[in-house]
């Protein structure tokens, strides 16, 4: 009797798993903005989010590139930790947060001589506006004290394309 009730225990919780909604997101961006002092950071995302109920599983890549004092640097995404996409009549704002590796020339060095990848934590906002005005936000830190490095930059998008989609299964 025992074996049974737990056999119909098991098959319950398979069977409200097998129908648990398991929703999509995916978000890809690229392109390049320029801020008010006209500085220019290039961008490019491919990146995703799955949900089923309470879990969250993110993943994707893409990188940055600016430059500081005439010295390029660029973050690569290293891990996404958050994927939200906010959607109004006139506005669609997207956020997103992880950790990323902070590097120089487009690419972060794997080693040698310029050194270890530099492990840091990112966000990003970008807001699609109906009206074309279009804008992102990105900030990138790394570390504390003397040795700390931040980098932040608030502009609009010059050039580009968005386009997100979610679904469900």
């Amino acid at each position: 009797m025992r074996f049974k009730a737990l056999g119909a225990v098991a098959a319950l919780i398979l069977v409200s798993t097998a129908f648990a909604t398991i929703t999509f997101l995916r978000v890809q961006a690229r392109g390049y903005a320029t801020d008010s002092n006209n500085r220019r950071l290039d961008f490019q995302l491919n990146l995703a989010k799955r949900s089923q109920g309470g879990n969250h599983r993110y993943f994707g890549h893409g990188s940055f590139a600016w430059s500081v004092n005439g010295r390029g640097q660029s973050m690569r995404i290293h891990r996404l930790e958050s994927l939200e996409v906010d959607e109004d009549d006139d506005v669609v704002v997207i956020t997103a947060s992880g950790e990323g590796l902070l590097g120089q020339f487009g690419f972060p060095p794997a080693s040698g001589r310029r050194g270890a990848p530099q492990l840091g934590d990112f966000t990003l906002t970008i807001v699609d506006n109906a009206n074309g005005a279009d804008t992102i936000e990105f900030a990138f830190q790394r570390g504390s004290g003397v040795n700390a490095y931040t980098y932040s930059f608030s502009g609009n998008v010059q050039a580009g394309n968005l386009n997100w989609n979610q679904w469900s299964q």
